[in-house]
């Protein structure tokens, strides 16, 4: 059976993939937790995936600006032969 990582590796949008949440550094830095306190664990694991979540979310929404700039030029395209 394949894991996780790996079929999230093998489904990645190749020209997207530095946008994609970096399971195997979280997963790695998860293993090397360890013993440490719960404390710093949880604050330090919750700092990296706030990072990880904000670059999904600032590629969004360039992707999103650019459909958004694609779709009014396509009006205007579509405007100027309806005339």
């Amino acid at each position: 059976m394949v894991s996780f990582g790996k079929k999230l590796k093998e489904r990645q949008i190749q020209e997207w993939q530095r946008y994609y949440m970096n399971y195997k550094l979280m997963k790695k830095k998860v293993k090397h937790y360890g013993t440490q306190d719960c404390h710093h664990v949880l604050k330090d694991f919750l700092r990296m995936l706030d990072n990880q979540i904000a670059k999904i979310v600032l590629f969004l929404l360039e992707q999103q600006g650019l459909l958004s700039s694609k779709l009014a030029r396509l009006r205007e395209q579509h405007d100027a032969l309806q005339e």
